[in-house]
């Protein structure tokens, strides 16, 4: 039963893929994506496979983690006994109230004390999800690992979260599925299902750019690492078709790219979105 658990994680990654190539409008590798998940979904036992389709079609994610008992999916509180079940996965639940599929959670929460990373930032635009204390205007990391744990790190430290670690691997897991770079210099390398307090965004630059897998070998030089919860999908692919609204012109790139300071960096970042990420 865990294999077919994992192979409903890995299909919902390859869903959620296809999703951010059409928001960033990369078309090249779609046909690519769709022929994986149709692979991935004959795998599957028949009614598994139907299930999970009418689920994500329905309101995605259609698998999500279970945290102290709690559906990440939807915030329904599970059963004493199912939470129990949970934990040996000898059979696939569900959510008595979403119907997700359900595993457990395996992590730690992403905390917010006070005074926290966002205390009296007014929550308007871009300030709902980042602050200058997420800014790097000068990456040292030279290839796709040593950028992607340059800012799980410095999430890890403003954030609270002790395992940066986890953050690392689950974002090069996904970069593993296919690169999260696309046109323009940019990329948005992500962790996705933690129990985390809100949809969070670190924003990192190397301006001589390195190789990170964009379309024709391109160099990457604005990397926006995001971390996800499960229930924030949508906003997720709301904010990314935002940031992708505002830097496709090269007049708004190179203002970030010529930020020196997290201040300066963060205070372009506000400026540039102000119109597309309400």
């Amino acid at each position: 039963m865990k294999k077919i658990l994992n192979q409903l994680i890995q299909l919902q990654e390859l869903y959620f893929a296809l999703e951010e190539h059409r928001v960033s409008g990369q078309r090249n590798q779609l046909e690519q994506l769709e022929e994986a998940i149709q692979a991935q979904l004959r795998l599957l036992p028949q009614e598994t496979a139907y299930l999970f389709q009418k689920l994500h079609h329905r309101d995605p994610p259609a698998i999500a983690p279970a945290s102290n008992r709690i559906c990440l999916g939807c915030g329904v509180t599970v059963s004493t006994s199912m939470g129990a079940e949970l934990l040996h996965m000898d059979a696939l639940y569900q959510c008595p109230n979403c119907l997700r599929f359900l595993y457990p959670y395996q992590g730690e929460k992403l905390d917010f004390p006070t005074p926290s990373l966002y205390h009296k930032l007014p929550r308007l635009g871009i300030t709902k999800f980042s602050s200058e204390k997420l800014m790097i205007p000068q990456l040292k990391g030279e290839n796709t690992e040593e950028v992607i744990q340059e800012l799980a790190y410095l999430i890890s430290d403003q954030l609270f979260f002790n395992n940066a670690q986890l953050l690392i691997d689950k974002a090069l897991e996904r970069e593993n599925i296919t690169s999260t770079a696309v046109e323009h210099s940019l990329a948005f390398p992500h962790v996705r299902g933690l129990d985390a307090g809100g949809l969070t965004l670190a924003l990192g630059i190397k301006k001589k750019g390195i190789k990170f897998g964009a379309p024709r070998n391109r160099l990457t030089r604005i990397f926006f690492f995001i971390i996800i919860p499960t229930a924030a999908t949508a906003f997720y692919l709301k904010l990314l078709a935002g940031l992708i609204e505002t830097f496709s012109a090269s007049e708004a790139r190179e203002k970030l790219l010529e930020s020196a300071t997290p201040e300066e960096l963060w205070s372009n970042l506000q400026k540039l979105t102000r119109k597309t990420i309400p």
